[in-house]
């Protein structure tokens, strides 16, 4: 972007959005539909504490590396700059593992990650910030060193044990009970704002149920998720499908993408995540600029109905095929290209309620060109995601965009007006997003006009002083 656009999309960013609704906070629009979810594993992130470095082996792969809850403070402006609003930081149970998948112990907090009160912390500033935090929870699969393996009365509730794995019964009450004893126990403590359940094989629908409408009495809002297809009263819908199709449609261009025109609300919004492959990945085997793929596909996630969802390390376009690669340590020195691109959409997003929860038409979809409209009683925009590998043109008739109005792109700066025949013409170049806000046309832009005026002015008058404080100069030398 050159620097008139630049300054063209600040002014648009910072000013257009006056009608628009306010930012979404922690406490008020507490609706999962309003959030977007940044999702990280706590000992892969930032290493802040070294004193808990407990046989921490950074070159290892499969060892801890370090990462802590104050590590997460420390670079939560991170998170929050890109505009995300949940931090969803794993497990953090006792463990075998850097993960927290394999747990030894609900009731004591990984060591490794810190204290309970540096845990309360993490808590504390992010919701400070005006975020939340969800913890993962596992249902199963935890480590053979679990505390109920150690303990004769539940050996019973033991399947079977294999690989340092141990696996329960979660068909059976009391190890259902236990489960659920122990999360409400956790929430109760911890202001937590949600959790992420995994391991969801084998559990009755009835029984994660129970759990969910349990937590949810424990506080507002408590969001429950998960990332396995299930039919539990879940806040947010999961699919694996939905996923493979977002990361087919975007990892090059020019490819189907009807199979993802039509999410909703509660549609997860994804293109991977830390169980899957690298998004990454698949861009590099297709020969392409694996940043360029990720921001038009972030971009249009962002704009689409549903939840968005990250995973840490994609705004690095961090790569991966197996977990030893896939969760590398956070690599904050690197360009800031792909977050300078969140940040500015998810900006868009987080001041609009139409474009987070808003009535969709879809427009056009047609291998990777794909326009739709989001609008409300409020406003209406016009999204325009051009994942070809040529420029594109739609022409809408003022049945789709109203009378009398204009459209004005966020990014690329383009003010559209109707031509002769009526019709509002966008042109979008090759692997773009752009969102158009539908407003009144209003001739002269007098606002811009007097900002231009007001910018070249003081430019002018800089270049003067310049110039006469160094004529001056050599007057007094001479």
């Amino acid at each position: 972007m050159n620097v008139k656009k630049w300054f063209v999309a600040a002014l648009l960013i910072s000013g257009l959005w006056l009608t628009t609704t306010k930012e979404t906070n922690a406490e008020a629009n507490a609706s999962i539909h309003n959030e977007s979810i940044y999702d990280l594993y706590v000992d892969r992130y930032f290493n802040k504490v070294v004193s808990n470095d407990i046989n921490v082996n950074a070159q290892d792969p499969n060892a801890f590396a370090g990462g802590d809850f104050l590590g997460i403070v420390e670079k939560m402006d991170h998170i929050k700059d890109m505009g995300f609003t949940i931090i969803s930081i794993g497990p953090v149970f006792a463990t075998d593992t850097y993960d927290g998948k394999r747990v030894l112990d609900f009731n004591e907090i990984e060591k490794r990650f810190g204290t309970p009160e540096e845990f309360q912390e993490l808590i504390k500033v992010a919701h400070k910030k005006g975020m939340k935090i969800v913890v993962g929870f596992p249902l199963n699969n935890f480590s053979e060193n679990h505390i109920w393996n150690m303990d004769t009365k539940k050996k019973e509730w033991i399947v079977k044990t294999e690989n340092g794995v141990m696996q329960v019964d979660l068909a059976n009450p009391e190890v259902q009970q236990e489960l659920e004893k122990d999360i409400m126990d956790f929430a109760k403590k911890y202001e937590i704002d949600g959790v992420k359940f995994s391991e969801l094989d084998g559990a009755p629908t009835s029984f994660i149920n129970e759990m969910i409408a349990s937590l949810k009495e424990v506080r507002n809002p408590m969001y429950a998720i998960a990332l396995e297809d299930s039919d539990a009263n879940f806040d947010t819908n999961y699919s694996n499908q939905l996923l493979v199709d977002f990361r087919e449609a975007f990892k090059n261009t020019d490819l189907p993408s009807k199979e993802i025109a039509s999410t909703n609300d509660n549609d997860l919004l994804m293109i991977d995540h830390l169980n899957t492959e690298r998004f990454t990945y698949f861009s590099a085997l297709e020969n392409v600029f694996p940043p360029t793929r990720i921001k038009i596909a972030m971009g249009a996630i962002l704009a689409m109905p549903g939840v968005p969802y990250m995973s840490y390390g994609t705004e690095i376009a961090m790569n991966g095929q197996i977990p030893q690669e896939s969760h590398q340590v956070m690599n904050f020195r690197v360009d800031e290209d792909i977050t300078n691109y969140l940040k500015d959409i998810n900006s868009i997003r987080n001041k609009s309620e139409t474009l987070r929860t808003g009535k969709t038409e879809l427009l056009k979809n047609e291998n990777g060109y794909i326009v739709f409209k989001r609008y409300s009683d409020k406003e209406t925009f016009i999204v325009v995601v051009n994942n070809t590998s040529g420029t594109q043109r739609i022409d809408l008739s003022s049945d789709v965009v109203g009378e009398n109005k204009e459209l004005r792109g966020i990014f690329e700066s383009d003010i559209v007006r109707p031509n002769d025949d009526g019709k509002y013409r966008l042109v979008l170049d090759r692997e773009l997003v752009e969102i158009y806000q539908v407003t009144d046309r209003k001739g002269l832009n007098t606002s811009y006009i007097v900002a231009m005026c007001v910018a070249y002015l003081l430019f002018i008058l800089f270049l003067v002083t310049v110039w006469k404080k160094g004529k001056q100069r050599k007057l007094e030398k001479q």
